[in-house]
C-alpha cells in the first residue's frame, strides 16, 4: 500500500515538473508586465527634500489639522478646554544634514494652530508624527511625570504583510493588481467600526506608499484604555500568525461580523478581482498553499492530478475545487466524514484576503503615527485622505507628489474636499454641539442653584 502511494506521488511530481517551468515563466512574465504599472517607483530623495519648503508654505493644511487634533478645544467657547491643544505630543522627523539617517524631535507641543504652522515651516521636517494628549505639556517632561490621557484609535494596514499572497509585487512595491487588498481591508474595517462599535468619525488616509491608516476620532474612541484598544483591534484579528503557522478563527461557526465581511466583500472580491489578478491557482507553489488548507490529502492529490497540464484559469480551477469540496462534504456509507471541509472554502478565502491589521500600532495609546498630508520620502506622494465609500476607485498612482504640486501640475483641492466631506464637517459639528450642551447644562445647574 505504502509503495503504491509513493509511486503515485513520484509520478505526480514528474507530471508537475513538466508544467512547472511553463507556469513559473508565465508568472514571471506577469510580474514583469505589472511592474510597468507599479505605482511605488522611487523618486529622487533630493528632489523631494528640495520641494518640502514650498510644500509646507503653500500646501500643507497645518491649521485644519491642528483644529482636528484639538477636537473643538481651540474654539473661543466658554466650555472649551484651553489647555487641551498644548498637551498634544508632536514629533518632527528631520533628515540629517549628510542625508544619512533621521533625527526624531519628540515632545513638541503648541498652544495654537499659528505656532504649529510656523514651527513646521521653520523646521521643514521630513515628516510629522502625531502622538497622544498628555496629562501635562510634553515639553515639561523633565519636571512632570507624563502619561497619556487620550488619543485617536488608529489602525495601520501595510501591503508587505500580504507578500505571501501576492504574485505581482513584493516588499514596498504595489500596483493596480494588488491594491484591491487595501480596498478590501478598508471596506471591512470601516463597516465593523461603524456598525459593530458605533464609531462615526473615521479618517482614512493613504500612507503615501504601500498602505493605509485609519484615525477613529470619536470622543469615546479617544478615551479607550490600552486594554480596550487591544480588544477592538483583536476583534478584527480573524487571521493570526505568519506563513504556515497562520490560522483562521471565528468562522466555525461564523461570527455575525465575520459573516458580513464574507458575504458583502470577500466572496465578490475573491472571484471578481483577486483570483483573476493574482492567478494564484496557476502557480504550483501557490496552488499547494491553497490545497494544503483543505487539510484533506486524498482530495488534494485528486485535485493536483486534475490540474496537471491544465490550461484552466484560476477562477475555473476554483470552481472545480468548490465542486470537489461540496462532493466530499456529502456523507458516504462506510467512510469517515472529514468535518474540516465544512468551512474549508471560506477558510481559504479568509486566509488570503481578510484584512491584516498591525495590532501593535492600535493597542498603545502612546504610539506615534505619521499624520495625514505628510509626504512619503521614497515616493514623494502626499498622504491624502480617502473616501471609504469609494475605496474601490482610489488610485495611488494618481495621488499628487510634492513635485507635482511644486510644478503646478496638481493641487490638493480634491484631498481637502475628501477630508472635509467624509470626515471633518460631521466631526466639527459634533464638537460644537458637545460644547453647546455643556454650556446649557452649566446654565441649567446655575439656575437650579439660584432657585434653591
Amino acid at each position: 500500500m505504502g509503495s503504491t502511494v509513493g509511486a503515485r506521488g513520484a509520478e505526480r511530481e514528474q507530471k508537475r515538473a513538466k508544467t512547472h517551468g511553463e507556469e513559473d515563466d508565465a508568472t514571471a512574465m506577469s510580474i514583469d508586465e505589472q511592474n510597468k504599472e507599479n505605482v511605488s517607483a522611487n523618486v529622487s530623495a533630493s528632489d523631494v527634500r528640495a520641494t518640502m519648503g514650498n510644500y509646507y508654505r503653500n500646501f500643507y493644511p497645518a491649521e485644519a489639522l491642528f483644529k482636528w487634533l484639538s477636537h473643538g478645544n481651540d474654539e473661543r467657547h466658554a466650555k472649551a478646554d484651553k489647555t487641551y491643544a498644548g498637551k498634544r505630543e508632536f514629533c518632527f522627523v528631520l533628515d540629517k544634514e549628510n542625508g544619512d539617517g533621521e533625527i526624531f524631535c519628540r515632545y513638541q507641543c503648541f498652544e495654537d494652530a499659528g505656532r504649529f504652522a510656523r514651527e513646521v515651516r521653520s523646521k521643514n521636517p521630513a515628516r510629522i508624527e502625531f502622538g497622544p494628549v498628555m496629562n501635562a505639556k510634553p515639553a515639561h517632561r523633565h519636571s512632570v511625570k507624563l502619561h497619556s490621557v487620550e488619543r485617536e484609535l488608529v489602525f495601520d494596514i501595510d501591503m508587505t504583510d500580504y507578500d505571501d499572497v501576492r504574485t505581482c509585487c513584493k516588499d514596498a512595491q504595489i500596483c493596480g493588481k494588488c491594491w484591491p487588498l487595501m480596498t478590501i481591508a478598508i471596506k471591512i474595517l470601516d463597516a465593523g467600526l461603524r456598525r459593530d462599535f458605533g464609531f462615526k468619525h473615521l479618517l482614512w488616509v493613504y500612507s503615501g506608499r504601500r498602505g493605509v491608516h485609519c484615525w477613529v476620532s470619536d470622543e469615546r474612541a479617544r478615551k479607550l484604555s490600552d486594554e480596550a484598544r487591544a480588544a477592538v483591534a483583536e476583534y478584527f484579528a480573524v487571521v493570526k500568525g505568519q506563513g504556515k503557522s497562520r490560522r483562521v478563527y471565528s468562522i466555525n461557526p461564523m461570527h455575525p461580523s465575520v459573516k458580513r465581511a464574507y458575504d458583502d466583500v470577500l466572496k465578490k472580491y475573491w472571484i471578481e478581482t483577486y483570483l483573476p489578478e493574482q492567478r494564484i491557482l496557476e502557480n504550483n507553489a501557490k496552488l499547494d498553499q491553497v490545497l494544503d488548507l483543505l487539510e484533506d490529502q486524498e482530495l488534494k492529490d485528486e485535485l493536483v492530478d486534475e490540474f496537471n497540464g491544465s490550461k484552466m484559469s484560476s477562477v475555473e480551477r476554483w470552481r472545480v475545487i468548490e465542486e470537489r469540496v461540496m462532493q466530499a462534504r456529502q456523507p458516504k456509507q462506510g467512510v469517515k466524514r472529514n468535518y474540516t471541509l465544512d468551512f474549508a472554502l471560506e477558510k481559504i478565502i479568509f486566509w488570503h484576503i481578510y484584512p491584516r491589521v498591525d495590532i501593535e500600532v492600535s493597542k498603545h495609546m502612546n504610539h506615534l503615527l505619521k499624520g495625514p498630508f505628510c509626504v512619503h520620502p521614497k515616493t514623494g506622494r502626499v498622504c491624502v485622505p480617502m473616501d471609504p465609500a469609494k475605496a474601490e476607485f482610489f488610485d495611488p498612482a494618481a495621488v499628487p507628489t510634492v513635485i507635482d504640486l511644486d510644478n503646478g501640475n496638481k493641487t490638493l483641492d480634491e484631498a481637502m474636499r475628501t477630508f472635509n466631506e467624509t470626515f471633518w464637517n460631521a466631526a466639527e459639528a459634533e464638537n460644537k454641539e458637545r460644547l453647546t450642551s455643556l454650556t446649557r447644562a452649566a446654565k441649567a445647574a446655575n439656575a437650579t442653584g439660584m432657585d434653591f
